[in-house]
């Protein structure tokens, strides 16, 4: 299996894997009486998941990153079988095209293949010799253009450079923590968001400024309906903004209190529906935007510490069967199937990065 099999799926091929949102009226995210159980995914108790992708309308394909040499793996069976692509570590993952794709592979800094993901080689060059890629976002309309968040180096610009390597420049100013932990970019690019270890930045207009000082996220996502709205998520909870980053409100109730929120996807099918991955209390779902929360499905096996979520409806199918993926801290891969009483659209986590 190869990058390439994460398009050509159907009619078009994706612009860009990861983490599409189309709005769907009068859609129910869990009918009333439904059972969920969660199902095991692969033999991935000994890694740690950072993050679940799939791309935007190919809810059959899924791909996961991973520490503990974890690397990179694609499944193009709704998530039944997996194959690894890069064992190493690896935060986050960003394609331009079936065979041009980057990840941010932590102290490895950023890799990159041109053949589908069969090999990869560092781009690392102008790069400090200390790098710790954590994230990636791309530009759309110049695919070639990837932004890299690093903790301890924060956000640097790269764009094509002569043999397939990268030419990099800090995109710094302002930026008062270099500890970058996630990085979003809004479509035309009128802003960014970058998570660091002191709060959330805003750049806009070629500089930095700190938007939720004391906010510490893990991810953010910013609504692909509605760009003005955005969702934070990290130790002390999640925080909502409604104009386009530039202030964030607590939004955590039913959550369990104290408890560490490690990743947010939000069901692109209809933007009110959420669901999150927490440190000890498994999945929560919100149904109104992330005003309120509650527990979905059952507690997963072992500690119950889910580190990576994603969210996808296979229209293909019969009644439209919604799942919901967990990766844990040590525990595996495991996958919630439910019955959806409307035909939605394709949903995921990604519209962050791909914005």
């Amino acid at each position: 299996m190869r990058l390439r099999d994460l398009y050509f799926r159907g009619p078009s091929p994706v612009a860009a894997l990861v983490p599409a949102c189309l709005v769907l009226l009068g859609f129910v995210a869990l009918p009333a009486g439904a059972t969920v159980s969660w199902t095991p995914r692969g033999a991935y108790a000994d890694r740690e998941f950072t993050s679940l992708v799939s791309p935007p309308n190919y809810p059959c394909i899924i791909a996961f990153t991973a520490l503990n040499n974890g690397g990179l793996g694609v499944s193009t069976d709704c998530g039944v079988q997996y194959a690894n692509l890069l064992p190493t570590n690896a935060f986050a993952v960003m394609a331009k095209n079936e065979n041009v794709g980057w990840v941010a592979a932590g102290s490895s800094g950023v890799l990159k293949t041109l053949d589908g993901g069969g090999s990869w080689f560092q781009v690392n060059a102008g790069l400090s010799p200390f790098r710790d890629a954590r994230c990636i976002a791309l530009h759309l309309s110049h695919p070639d253009s990837i932004y890299v968040g690093f903790s301890g180096d924060g956000v640097w610009a790269g764009g094509p450079g002569p043999d397939s390597t990268i030419v990099w420049h800090p995109m710094n100013t302002g930026l008062g923590n270099l500890f970058v932990r996630d990085l979003v970019r809004v479509r035309g690019g009128t802003y960014f968001l970058a998570s660091t270890s002191v709060g959330i930045w805003r750049w806009e207009g070629g500089l930095w400024s700190l938007a939720a000082g004391g906010v510490v996220a893990n991810t953010m996502v910013i609504d692909a309906a509605d760009s003005s709205r955005v969702w934070a998520a990290g130790p002390s909870g999640v925080y909502r903004s409604y104009d386009a980053g530039k202030t964030f409100l607590l939004s955590s109730t039913g959550l369990p209190p104290g408890v560490a929120i490690n990743d947010l996807c939000r069901r692109t099918d209809r933007p009110d529906v959420l669901y999150v991955g927490t440190e000890s209390a498994g999945v929560y779902e919100s149904l109104d935007f992330g005003d309120t929360w509650h527990p979905f499905g059952p507690p997963l096996p072992g500690e119950n510490n889910v580190r990576a979520i994603l969210c996808v409806v296979e229209t293909s199918k019969a009644g439209a069967p919604a799942s919901v993926f967990a990766g844990t801290r040590r525990d595996g891969l495991f996958e919630a199937e439910y019955s959806t009483p409307s035909t939605p659209q394709t949903w995921g986590r990604l519209k962050a990065s791909y914005r």
